[in-house]
């Protein structure tokens, strides 16, 4: 397992231990469902962040996607998502990853519907339900590094190490002796 999708599924969990807390504190000021898909926009954010750092594009790339999302906050449940699903992929595959393009129709294709499908089955109707839905989600958007490799692996030695990596190496290393 490469260290992006390692770093994907660790981020999932993060996002799927967060997410629900903090829609739940700001719901009283928002609305639990403003509330809640300002929390999935900030996820969503955070991992447009380690898309960027990963591919090496400027910080600011994904802002206008972003901003869009932002917008977006207020719509109708449905309409929010579709463009959430969509925002991330047109952050990973359209900014960040561009190299492949036809490999990557294939990977948003597999990873979206499949995110989708995992969420759908299981339906987040409460808090660990939902967390367990954002993890999931984010466990098959790890997939993606798969599918898409040649994009992903440019030059490991070149690029500086994921933080994740330098910390598991670092614990390899006490842990060897």
């Amino acid at each position: 397992m490469n260290a992006t999708s390692r770093t994907t599924i660790v981020y999932g969990m993060i996002g799927a231990v967060m997410v629900w807390p903090a829609a739940g504190l700001l719901s009283g000021v928002l609305g639990w469902a403003t509330a809640f898909k300002a929390m999935l926009w900030v996820c969503l954010s955070g991992y447009a962040m380690l898309l960027v750092r990963w591919s090496g594009k400027h910080a600011l790339a994904p802002l206008f996607p972003l901003a869009l999302l932002f917008g977006a906050v207020p719509w109708s449940g449905g309409a929010f998502f579709c463009m959430l699903l969509g925002g991330l992929a047109w952050i990973r595959s359209g900014i960040c990853f561009e190299h492949a393009r036809f490999r990557a129709i294939i990977a948003e294709s597999i990873t979206i519907a499949g995110g989708v499908g995992l969420v759908a089955m299981i339906g987040p109707t409460t808090a660990v339900t939902g967390s367990l839905c954002i993890w999931l989600f984010f466990l098959v958007q790890s997939l993606y590094f798969f599918i898409v490799p040649s994009s992903t692996t440019v030059k490991e030695s070149v690029r500086p190490a994921d933080p994740f990596e330098r910390a598991y190496r670092h614990a390899r290393r006490i842990l060897d002796g």
